[in-house]
């Protein structure tokens, strides 16, 4: 990016301080780990690549704050923001998209791969259309020998800006955050057409699954029992 503003750099310190203040604020309950110690175990150096859908960014990040994790984001002033706030969580950050500085996100990507970090992908961003998956994943995947590991990050109290192209969720202060992880993808070296869009349908009905799953949870408020991270 070119050299911020006075109020862009005002406005990452005050992104950064609202986020804080959320994190600490909330109650986080994981559930289906076993499903993420799988693909611990099939990614070729222990790190997989965890998809999410992009309404679903602040809570997934919050939620693996402090731990080996990237996350690519947009060259955008908004890619900036979460890229600041990330870096202050301990999250490492791959600027670029499919719009926009694409090849440099992906190598990027790569080297935080084969460095052993997991990589946190916002499989629909950073543009829409909203839950439209975008092939990167896959390629990442598929040269750093990573399995895909479909997340749903979920406040129980929530905003949601319905202006937004992806009905952005903002999990309200003290809200618990139900985050599920679904059933590792495993990628082929060697991808095709036919694979790519194959791939495509699996994590889209993966994380649709996880969605529907957290919703029919909250609405019946019974909830499983959360497992200890």
């Amino acid at each position: 990016m070119k050299s911020m503003t006075f109020l862009q750099k005002l406005s990452l310190r005050l992104a950064y301080l609202l986020c804080r203040s959320l994190h600490a604020s909330y109650r986080y309950r994981w559930y289906d780990l076993s499903h993420y110690q799988a693909a611990v175990t099939s990614s070729e150096r222990g790190n997989p690549a965890i998809a999410c859908w992009h309404q679903n960014t602040l809570p997934a990040v919050l939620a693996h704050a402090h731990r080996n994790l990237a996350v690519i984001v947009s060259q955008s002033f908004d890619g900036e923001v979460i890229a600041s706030v990330a870096e202050r969580f301990g999250i490492a950050g791959a600027r670029g998209s499919s719009h926009r500085g694409g090849r440099e996100a992906l190598r990027a990507a790569l080297h935080f791969a084969k460095a052993g970090k997991e990589l946190g992908i916002t499989v629909d961003g950073p543009t829409g259309p909203r839950h439209e998956i975008k092939p990167g994943i896959f390629y990442i995947a598929a040269r750093s020998k990573m399995s895909i590991l479909p997340l749903a990050a979920v406040g129980r109290s929530r905003w949601i800006l319905s202006k937004t192209w992806d009905q952005f969720h903002i999990p309200k202060p003290f809200s618990i955050v139900d985050c599920v992880y679904g059933e590792p993808i495993e990628v082929p070296a060697s991808l095709t057409d036919a694979d790519i869009e194959q791939l495509s349908k699996n994590l889209h009905d993966a994380l649709q699954k996880l969605e529907r799953q957290i919703a029919d949870w909250q609405q019946s408020r019974a909830w499983p029992k959360p497992e200890r991270r």
